[in-house]
C-alpha cells in the first residue's frame, strides 16, 4: 500500500499522527490499526537513541537546560510502498499484542 492509502484511513478514523523526516509517527493503537488494515505487513525494529532533560536541571539564569541524557528508545516500523515508515513504540505494541 502506498502512504495515501495510509492518510485516508487515518483520516477517516480521525487520528492524529505526526510526519518527522519522512517517518510517520503514530500512537501504538493506532499504528496497530493501520497495520491490521493494511493486512499486518512485515514489522522491523530499530533502536533510537534521544536525548532527554533531567528532571530539576533548569537553570533559569542561563534560561535553558544544563543536564541532558541520552537514552535509547526501542521503535517498531513498517514500510509503505513509496517508502515513508509508519513508526511507534516498540513496548507500546507490544502490550497491544498481549491482551
Amino acid at each position: 500500500m502506498k502512504f495515501e492509502v495510509v492518510k485516508e484511513f487515518l483520516d477517516d478514523v480521525g487520528a492524529e499522527w505526526a510526519e518527522i523526516d519522512d517517518e510517520v509517527h503514530l500512537d501504538a493503537d493506532v499504528f496497530y490499526q493501520v497495520w491490521k488494515y493494511l493486512g499486518q505487513p512485515d514489522l522491523k525494529t530499530c533502536v533510537r537513541e534521544e536525548e532527554v532533560i533531567e528532571p530539576g536541571s533548569y537553570d533559569p539564569p542561563e534560561k535553558k537546560y544544563v543536564k541532558t541524557k541520552k537514552i535509547k528508545i526501542k521503535k517498531i516500523y513498517f514500510e509503505t510502498l513509496d517508502g515513508k515508515k509508519i513508526v511507534t513504540d516498540y513496548s507500546d505494541f507490544q502490550k497491544l499484542l498481549a491482551h
